[in-house]
C-alpha cells in the first residue's frame, strides 16, 4: 500500500470518528474528535466565544470604531469548520470542526498561528498576507506536519515520530465594518516529502478579535 494511500485510509478513519462524535464534543463535557491522524482538535474547536471574557471583551473593543480605521492587524481567535467535504473518501459533514486556535496578523503582512493540533506533529504555521480589496486579504501559509502514529509516515527505528510533510493553508477573508471580526473561505493542502498533494481539505473560516483589556 502506498504512503498516500495509507494517508487517505487513516484520515478516513479519523473522519468517520469526526462525524460520529461532534454533535457530542459540542453539546457535553467530551473530547474532540481527532482529525487527520496527526493530533487532536483543541476544544477551542466547539467552545469558541462560549464563556470566553478574552474573546467577549474582543467582541466589544475590536480595532477601531469606524469603518476607515478597521484593519486586520491584531490577535484573533478562529475556527475552522468543514464545507464541501461530505464526499469519497472524506466524508465530513459540513460544520464539522477542523481545526481551531489563535492568529496573529503582523503590520508587515506576516502571520503566526498557532493551531489546535497536538504540538508533537507541528502546530505552528508561518504566513503572508495581502490586501485584495476594501477590507478583504488573501493569507498564505505553511506548517510542517509530523507524524507520531506511524500511520502517515513510517518512523526511523528508534524515533518516536516522522516527517509527513509540508501543509499550504490558504485564506480568504473580509473583515467586518468595526473590525471585531473576520470571516471566509480556507483550504488546507498536505503534501508528502516528495511534494505530492496528499489531501485536499475545503471549509470556512471565523474569527473573533482578542484585544488587550
Amino acid at each position: 500500500m502506498s504512503r498516500i494511500t495509507k494517508g487517505v485510509t487513516a484520515l478516513c478513519g479519523a473522519i468517520i470518528l469526526t462525524a460520529l462524535m461532534a454533535s457530542s464534543a459540542a453539546a457535553g463535557c467530551v473530547d474532540p474528535p481527532t482529525l487527520l491522524s496527526q493530533g487532536a482538535l483543541s476544544p477551542l474547536a466547539t467552545s469558541a466565544g462560549k464563556g470566553s471574557a478574552a474573546f467577549e471583551d474582543g467582541k466589544r473593543s475590536g480595532g477601531g470604531g469606524l469603518e476607515d480605521e478597521a484593519s486586520i492587524v491584531g490577535l484573533w481567535q478562529f475556527v475552522f469548520s468543514s464545507q464541501g467535504n461530505n464526499v469519497a473518501p472524506f466524508f465530513i459533514p459540513d460544520g464539522a470542526p477542523l481545526d481551531a486556535g489563535y492568529a496573529q496578523w503582523h503590520s508587515d503582512e506576516t502571520e503566526i498561528m498557532n493551531s489546535g493540533r497536538d504540538p508533537a506533529t507541528s502546530n505552528f504555521c508561518l504566513g503572508t498576507w495581502k490586501s485584495a480589496g476594501h477590507r478583504r486579504y488573501k493569507l498564505n501559509h505553511f506548517a510542517l506536519s509530523w507524524d507520531n502514529t506511524g500511520k502517515l509516515c513510517t518512523p526511523a527505528p528508534g524515533a518516536p515520530s516522522c516527517f509527513v510533510g509540508s501543509a499550504n493553508i490558504r485564506e480568504e477573508v473580509f473583515l467586518d465594518r468595526d473590525g471585531d471580526a473576520y470571516s471566509g473561505t480556507v483550504t488546507i493542502d498536505q503534501y508528502d516529502t516528495d511534494n505530492q498533494r496528499m489531501f485536499h481539505l475545503r471549509g470556512t473560516i471565523s474569527a473573533h478579535r482578542i484585544t488587550a483589556d
